[in-house]
């Protein structure tokens, strides 16, 4: 993975990539055999990360760490990245199908939310082409789960050798489900893509264009559901950013003075 550097956005390691580098990079992984495991990063993974070691841990350990969030986005080049896009949950699964489409097909594996949204997102990203199967699709209840439950998902994604598993747990619960259970289907592109089977099973509606690239979506997503975000988001999430800001600059000074003493050498 060093062909794409990380820098650091407080505990979280962003890949400095862009949207192709990060198809180019998972095609060309699950074509090796080697899978990958992938997190999309936004604000609430950087606040959650400074508390929980062994999310700190999983993000460390990931193949690769994307910048879903536009804050995250904007922390990630103020810290030295160069060449990274944005790249939400909600888009990278279609992304990939398209390549897996171009291969021939895909066989994906759903690991999380509500069967009525998980089905219906398996539809709307099927888009009736028979080369892509969505199987198994397995909705765990809310709660702690026995050990022979487990080990009967285990069975089911291994059995299955799916090319990609969308896990919908929301962080830090999908980070340490791949990082627990990614030996099933090694060479799989693993996912976690939190509550974007709810966009496509066209349960919520994102944020109109002109405010995804105006980094407003949480504000749209605040008002689609105040009740349930606006602590996170007053509390935990902004005030993390803040705090997180001052290290992203220096340590995108300290890059830039680098690059400018190699230019003089």
């Amino acid at each position: 993975m060093d062909e794409h550097p990380r820098v650091q956005v407080g505990p979280v390691p962003i890949h400095d990539a862009s949207r192709a580098d990060v198809l180019d990079l998972l095609m060309r992984l699950h074509a090796e055999g080697q899978g990958a495991r992938v997190a999309t990063a936004n604000a609430d993974f950087v606040a959650l990360a400074r508390q929980d070691k062994a999310l700190a841990r999983d993000l460390a350990d990931s193949s690769l760490v994307v910048a879903d969030g536009a804050p995250v986005a904007w922390l990630a080049r103020a810290a030295g990245a160069r060449r990274l896009e944005r790249v939400t949950g909600v888009d990278l699964a279609p992304m990939l199908l398209e390549r897996f489409r171009a291969n021939g097909g895909a066989r994906v594996a759903i690991y999380g939310s509500l069967p009525d949204v998980a089905n219906a997102a398996a539809e709307a990203l099927r888009g009736g082409d028979e080369r892509v199967l969505f199987d198994p699709v397995i909705c765990p209840p809310f709660r702690e789960l026995t050990e022979q439950e487990l080990h009967a998902h285990r069975e089911a994604i291994a059995a299955a050798k799916p090319d990609l598993v969308l896990v919908a747990l929301g962080c830090p619960r999908q980070e340490r489900f791949i990082a627990e259970h990614f030996t099933v289907a090694p060479s799989a592109i693993w996912v976690g893509i939190g509550g974007s089977l709810d966009f496509h099973a066209g349960r919520r509606r994102r944020a109109p264009e002109w405010a995804q690239q105006a980094g407003l979506e949480w504000a749209v997503r605040l008002a689609q559901e105040p009740g349930r975000l606006w602590r996170r988001y007053v509390l935990r999430d902004f005030p993390t950013l803040l705090t997180t800001a001052p290290g992203c600059l220096r340590a995108g000074f300290r890059a830039r003075r680098v690059a400018f003493q190699r230019t003089l050498n």
